[in-house]
């Protein structure tokens, strides 16, 4: 459900907030490391927060895999790390609910395995880590194409979107997410 704007606004210092945890999460993961460049990731993350935060994409963090989502294409597939630390984020979030409420409605549907956390981010690009390439597997199947360079990811958000037609389901858009030679940050596929 999409927020009316003086709704989002009332968000805004939160998201601020969110989105300095999300960088933070990104320079740690990158530095510790020493791979990658955090330019193209940083530059996704107040686009990231604020498609995921406001309903303009339906999605659920506790269940990545469901059927009739939204779809998320990273267009430039090395720019992964705005998701690891966006989806770290918001899990951990999660994880505190749960421990000062108890409420089962803050675990993963599919238990732990297929949730990313910030102990994960530690492992980036390690043999049985995350992937250095968006991979749409376990913990990272909000991706919904597996990508890599600068543009691999356009011909199979058109794809899904014109399959996702098709298929006559309407109500399930696709986000492309470009890299940093794109002009935009978000292109909502619809044909």
């Amino acid at each position: 459900m999409m927020l009316s704007p003086n709704k989002l606004k009332e968000n805004y210092p939160y998201w601020e907030i969110t989105k300095d945890l999300i960088d933070q999460c990104i320079d740690i993961m990158l530095n510790l490391r020493q791979s990658g460049h955090p330019g193209g990731s940083r530059s996704k993350v107040h686009g990231m927060v604020t498609t995921l935060l406001s309903g303009a994409m339906r999605w659920d963090i506790r269940d990545a895999g469901k059927v009739f989502s939204d779809r998320y294409v990273l267009v430039a597939g090395h720019a992964n790390p705005v998701v690891y630390a966006t989806l770290a984020v918001l899990n951990q979030a999660l994880r505190i609910k749960y421990s000062q409420t108890g409420d089962s409605k803050y675990l993963h549907f599919k238990g732990k395995e297929f949730q990313l956390t910030w102990e994960d981010l530690l492992t980036l690009r390690n043999r049985g880590g995350l992937p250095g390439h968006a991979e749409m597997e376990g913990k990272t199947l909000f991706f919904k194409f597996n990508t890599g360079p600068s543009g691999h990811g356009s011909p199979p958000a058109a794809g899904e979107a014109l399959a996702l037609k098709l298929a006559k389901v309407p109500e399930v858009k696709v986000f492309a997410f470009e890299g940093e030679v794109g002009f935009t940050t978000v292109h909502l596929m619809k044909l």
